[in-house]
């Protein structure tokens, strides 16, 4: 085995702070790193020499504890590459393009990205009485699963309660993101369907899912009728099942809300105005 071959196996367990200390050895030290069987490495390292600022940073080892936390105490295995992003990131600053999830912000400053109510004291945050991993809802009629699921189309609205999953703006109604949520459902055993309700005529599924960060969209009042569209819940990823990396939105309500993206990489997170959400909800601040 030569000298080059050696090295990689050397490189190869290597986290990625290391890594980057390795390019700076020499020449071939440099040629040699972006050879390792890490594409999650190799991509961050691709990402660890160009300049980005985030007005929200956390140092490696609180973002090392959190991970510590959720997996000790739910039992569960943060699937890559948010793991990897997170426990190996050096920079206290997030990846260039990428921000550091409200729910790590609150495990490192009690940042309150709860939904909280109007007469609620702006002091206090339920953030802490929530779980950071749940079991995440879908629910559907009957009519709807079986369109969805056996037929592989989007029941008309004239199927009850079809518009609870595919047309409810802000998230829920164009084609593009319905075709996204057929998807997730037909994905899902039928094994781990269950059927509820006084008539057994409500389909629901549950995902285990880690709780990301808070959004909230709405419209402007139209001027014929005066409605406002809002969506407002969480972004969650996906812990287990044939989902698992992906991540969706779950309204306040709990309601299904919507594909957001295959992994933590393709997350293209707008930040969430946490001003214009009190001033809509005429919150205390």
């Amino acid at each position: 085995m030569d000298v080059p071959e050696l090295l990689l196996q050397f490189f190869e367990p290597l986290p990625l702070g290391d890594l980057i200390s390795a390019t700076h050895v020499c020449q071939q030290w440099r040629a040699l790193v972006p050879k390792i069987d890490s594409p999650t490495r190799l991509r961050l390292l691709g990402l660890a020499f160009r300049d980005f600022t985030s007005s929200h940073p956390i140092p490696l080892s609180v973002r090392i504890s959190y991970v510590e936390k959720i997996e000790t105490t739910y039992n569960v295995l943060i699937p890559e590459p948010y793991r990897t992003i997170l426990t190996e990131w050096p920079s206290s600053q997030p990846p260039p393009g990428m921000h550091w999830p409200h729910s790590v912000r609150f495990h490192a400053s009690r940042f309150c990205y709860c939904q909280r109510h109007r007469n609620e004291d702006p002091n206090e945050c339920r953030c802490a009485l929530e779980p950071d991993v749940l079991e995440a809802v879908v629910t559907m009629w009957d009519e709807v699963y079986r369109s969805v699921v056996e037929e592989g189309v989007i029941p008309g609205e004239d199927v009850h309660a079809s518009g609870e999953l595919f047309n409810t703006p802000l998230r829920l109604h164009t084609p593009e993101q319905n075709a996204q949520t057929v998807r997730f459902i037909r994905a899902q055993p039928v094994a781990g369907v269950e059927w509820v309700g006084s008539t057994k005529k409500w389909a629901n599924f549950k995902v285990s899912a880690l709780r990301l960060s808070r959004y909230h969209v709405h419209t402007e009042p139209h001027e014929e009728d005066e409605v406002t569209q809002v969506s407002d819940g969480i972004f969650m990823l996906i812990l287990d099942g044939p989902s698992r990396g992906q991540i969706h939105a779950w309204s306040e309500e709990t309601w299904y809300d919507g594909f957001e993206a295959e992994d933590f990489w393709e997350w293209n997170y707008t930040e969430w105005d946490v001003g214009s959400t009190n001033a809509f909800y005429e919150l205390q601040v």
